[in-house]
């Protein structure tokens, strides 16, 4: 009867520590170097950490790139996105981090803001795989609302679709024309 008991006890463990596991903030005190974690934050500081999809830290770009590319051709074959295109988005967002997280709050590999994350009813921006099809169904929704204009879709990923809108084009932010010129650089490198 305690063998049951004790097994059962070890599979709730198990459950229970499985879905909580990616309930960890952090936040590292600037002044001492500290850093802190919580389960619960109370502190606008904490940041969460997302600890099943982090890489191994030892993991050089080349690795995380070869890591993603499997993910990136099966979500351009959906979608109908050059996977070169993909690739070199990552490459300029996150440099292929999955726990890369901007000043401004975009999230993973493709940098999501959480207000998009949350319309493509993305429960884990840091996994890489919904990570990319969410960044990839995005893009193929900016491209067909852009009628197939790249430079277009490109200055609506990285401003938003309302400042291409209202600009009646690329928006003349240092930023967004640095991105677009980054990201082309970056696919006719991966489409060699």
């Amino acid at each position: 009867m305690y063998i049951v008991r004790y097994f059962v006890f070890l599979l709730f463990l198990f459950f229970y520590s499985e879905a909580y596991a990616n309930e960890i903030y952090q936040f590292v005190d600037p002044t001492s170097g500290t850093i802190h974690f919580t389960n619960v934050p109370t502190d606008p500081r904490y940041k969460r950490k997302n600890l099943r999809t982090k890489r191994p830290s030892g993991f050089k770009r080349a690795d995380r790139e070869r890591f993603v590319e499997g993910l990136i051709l099966e979500e351009s074959r959906l979608h109908r996105v050059d996977p070169a295109l993909i690739k070199a988005m990552i490459r300029v967002e996150s440099d292929f981090d999955s726990g890369a997280v901007s000043s401004a709050g975009a999230q993973g590999l493709m940098q999501i803001m959480p207000k998009t994350a949350e319309s493509l009813q993305l429960t884990n921006p840091f996994d890489p795989a919904e990570n990319i099809r969410g960044g990839t169904r995005y893009l193929r929704f900016l491209l067909d609302r852009f009628g197939q204009d790249l430079k277009l879709a490109l200055a609506a990923y990285n401003a938003g679709p309302e400042s291409v809108v209202r600009h009646g084009g690329v928006p003349p932010y240092k930023e967004t024309t640095s991105y677009i010129t980054k990201v082309l650089h970056f696919y006719e490198k991966y489409t060699d």
